[in-house]
């Protein structure tokens, strides 16, 4: 990621977080270990006869990552492994802010930062991988002490298209849009209620 203050620094994840202030040339740790570091899933999949080596079935990598673009320095990030961390001063400290109701090893596929408010968040998460194909996009209005869920299967996403990503609309605060696995979906209150928004889009 860029950051949307300086176009010199740039962020890179990893198990951690990596800062480089010179356009890349170097970087410094910024973070701690910000996933569950299970050594157990971080082994090829596929063994003892032939290695599957996609890496699909490894876990242990922060997968989505934003800087808020209100405030500099305020930092998100997601692993596949299920949670969530915020940084309110660049890094220096992080604290685990991951929503109550994350499925365990719900992989963190978008964070989607409000253009209306510096602590609001949403998180699209998938877990499909592990036979559980349920929609999961979780909502935090003050930066991450409380989230709520705002897909039950029953309010207008189905139960099984899971969730790839969220946004929110830039100019009109509740608008959202979410992409599943299956289509397009627009919720115009805030995630209580949703509806498809596939059109002639292909599936």
């Amino acid at each position: 990621r860029i950051s949307p203050h300086d176009p010199s620094v740039l962020y890179h994840c990893a198990n951690v977080v990596l800062k480089s202030t010179d356009e890349g040339l170097t970087w410094t740790e910024i973070s701690p270990d910000l996933t569950r570091d299970d050594e157990s899933k971080q082994i090829y999949a596929g063994e003892p006869i032939t290695r599957d080596n996609t890496g699909v079935e490894v876990f242990g990598t922060i997968f989505a990552f934003e800087e808020s673009p209100q405030r500099a320095g305020l930092l998100w990030a997601g692993s596949d492994d299920g949670l969530v961390h915020l940084s309110e001063d660049g890094g220096a400290s992080w604290r685990n802010v991951t929503p109550k109701g994350m499925p365990e090893w719900g992989t963190v596929n978008a964070i989607e930062l409000s253009a209306h408010d510096a602590g609001r968040a949403f998180v699209a998460v998938h877990r499909y991988r592990l036979g559980d194909p349920r929609p999961y996009i979780f909502r935090t209005d003050d930066a991450g002490a409380s989230w709520r869920l705002l897909t039950d299967g029953a309010n207008g996403i189905p139960a099984d298209h899971f969730v790839r990503v969220v946004r929110e609309d830039p100019e009109r605060r509740g608008l959202l849009y979410a992409g599943t696995e299956f289509g397009m979906y627009v919720s115009v209150d805030d995630g209580a209620s949703w509806q498809p928004l596939q059109l002639n889009l292909p599936v």
